[in-house]
């Protein structure tokens, strides 16, 4: 894979974005995708390596999830090696919710999972298209880290 290191920000994790065509993300990622399961209505799930997961409707990435051992910074700290940088990204945000396991940052249009419960082995942080959780808005609850 060409691609191991992403940043936090805009619309998904530069250079990877919310948006982009299928084309344009196996050209970035340096190789063919393998299915990672039925999607939902029309999409397809593709997983790159070992590390990127990514959700396609209509040829446009509606989804982009990274867990380790990518290496994904916030503000220049990496949020997989620990610490509290996955509380700043909370903060960033500022009005974290949570539902079903996962810490929804809608205003930052991004997922955490295994990180506010310690759980290591289910870490990852996904972005997500702008409504994407809003189904769900009715079962969620304010974090409380």
């Amino acid at each position: 894979m060409a691609i191991s290191e992403f940043q936090i920000g805009g619309s998904g994790f530069p250079p990877l974005l919310i948006g982009m065509s299928r084309r344009e993300i196996d050209e970035m990622l340096g190789e063919l995708p393998k299915a990672d399961g039925a999607g939902l209505n029309g999409e397809e799930a593709l997983r790159y390596g070992s590390h990127v997961r990514v959700v396609t409707r209509q040829d446009r990435a509606v989804e982009i999830a990274l867990v380790p051992p990518a290496i994904v910074l916030f503000q220049g700290k990496p949020l997989f090696e620990g610490g509290s940088v996955w509380r700043d990204i909370v903060a960033a945000d500022g009005d974290a919710q949570e539902t079903l396991g996962f810490v929804v940052l809608r205003r930052l249009g991004l997922t955490l999972t295994g990180f506010h419960d310690g759980d290591r082995e289910q870490l990852a942080i996904t972005a997500f298209e702008p409504g994407r959780w809003d189904v769900l808005e009715h079962e969620m609850r304010p974090l409380r880290p």
